[in-house]
């Protein structure tokens, strides 16, 4: 906005509300160069329509920072909702030129000339849950002839006894007495009694 389209303005809202309008001559010039000032990158439409916002929520007169702030939150509402998807059509060597067109591309959705160009939706697709592929039974056959599943070593041979440390049954993993934590090892006095107990199995095979 330029002097004049504070001008216009200042005369449409002083229909409404001559509390903002000053009534001597010097502050009505100190007053425009002012809101000219504060106002100088919102076009004049969009303060026409902050003001009556202003006032669908507000009692008090508008003030030229009530404008300036609705005019910068839909400024960054629709940069924010737009991606640059194509270099401007200028030799990118020619540096001024082409820092000159990206200005004007922005500049052109920043007004409204131009509607934010939305992300693809490709990318607009991250982060969403996405089905898995039916499995292909071919495919599945070739992976297992190539990585054969190991089986599981099935752990120390005295897991076959009961440690009388830790109280762990047949089968069960010894445990930590000051903390009860899985160890990956056996209390000694589990593979004594299994050591026992292989010891005493010829004998009773025989028997």
């Amino acid at each position: 906005m330029d002097t004049r389209d504070v001008i216009r303005l200042l005369g449409e809202i002083s229909l409404v509300d001559d509390r903002v309008v000053k009534t001597d001559e010097l502050e009505q010039v100190a007053q425009v160069r002012l809101w000219a000032a504060a106002l100088r990158d919102v076009p004049l439409a969009f303060a026409g329509e902050a003001v009556g916002q202003h006032y669908a929520e507000s009692a008090y007169p508008v003030m030229p920072k009530d404008i300036a702030a609705r005019w910068r939150a839909t400024a960054r509402d629709r940069m924010q909702r737009h991606a640059e998807r194509r270099a401007p059509a200028v030799d990118p060597d020619d540096v001024d030129g082409y820092v000159l067109a990206l200005r004007a591309d922005r500049a052109a959705v920043v007004t409204g000339a131009e509607p934010p160009a939305p992300v693809r939706a490709l990318v607009a697709g991250v982060g969403r849950a996405v089905e898995a592929a039916p499995a292909n039974p071919g495919y599945l056959a070739t992976k297992a002839a190539m990585f054969p599943k190991r089986e599981r070593p099935a752990g120390p041979p005295e897991l076959a006894v009961r440690c009388p440390t830790c109280g762990a049954d047949a089968g069960r993993p010894c445990r930590t007495l000051a903390r009860g934590r899985t160890m990956g090892n056996t209390h000694p006095d589990r593979q004594r009694d299994y050591a026992v107990a292989a010891a005493d199995a010829p004998a009773q095979a025989s028997a």
